[in-house]
């Protein structure tokens, strides 16, 4: 479509996802779908319209690629943007699973990788008194910003899981949450 409204792709992207493009991009993208009104996009009930064709189209892309991997499991991510979020999330879990993404700068990859080694280091620590945990949050946070300057985001998540072995008998199920740090560029919106 971008080729066709000769437009970028990220005009295309702003587009598809309900956000502001100008006038004239808004005309091309009309006149390479077809519209013989080139301000069909302006009428708020037709824009309204096509964002959910939009919303319909992803909706059957996210269940191809479901139906693709169906050992695969859907959990919410949310933005880790302070240090505080950060140790929060060392105490919440259990273990831990990290992704440095290859599209990562390299200059950001050192510090992503710090970052998940201090998560983990402090999801070690038991009995730390409240200052000493403080001093970690402000570490991290600093982590965080320097990431943040090389162009790089950091997303959370996570999963309570059950574990049971085939020959525990009546013994109870280990119960753990299982936590996902990801460090990704910053303009990726999907992890």
């Amino acid at each position: 479509m971008a080729a066709n409204a000769s437009v970028n792709i990220r005009t295309v992207q702003r587009f598809e996802a309900g956000q502001p493009i100008n006038v004239i991009s808004r005309r091309a993208l009309a006149k390479a779908l077809g519209y013989d009104n080139p301000d069909t996009f302006d009428d708020p009930k037709f824009a309204q319209s096509v964002l959910e064709v939009f919303d319909g189209l992803k909706t059957m892309q996210q269940k191809d690629l479901d139906d693709q991997h169906p050992d695969h499991v859907r959990i919410k991510a949310r933005a880790v943007v302070s240090g505080q979020e950060a140790a929060k999330f060392a105490d919440e879990i259990n273990a831990i699973s990290f992704t440095i993404d290859e599209g990562l700068a390299d200059e950001a990859k050192a510090p992503g990788a710090s970052f998940c080694d201090y998560v983990q280091d402090l999801m070690d620590v038991d009995d730390v008194p409240i200052s000493s945990r403080l001093g970690f949050a402000k570490d991290l946070g600093g982590i965080l910003q320097d990431l943040t300057q090389q162009g790089a985001s950091v997303y959370a998540a996570t999963r309570d899981r059950k574990f049971r072995g085939a020959h525990w008998g009546d013994q109870p199920a280990l119960e753990m949450t299982v936590g996902y740090l990801v460090v990704v560029p910053a303009d990726r919106e999907n992890c």
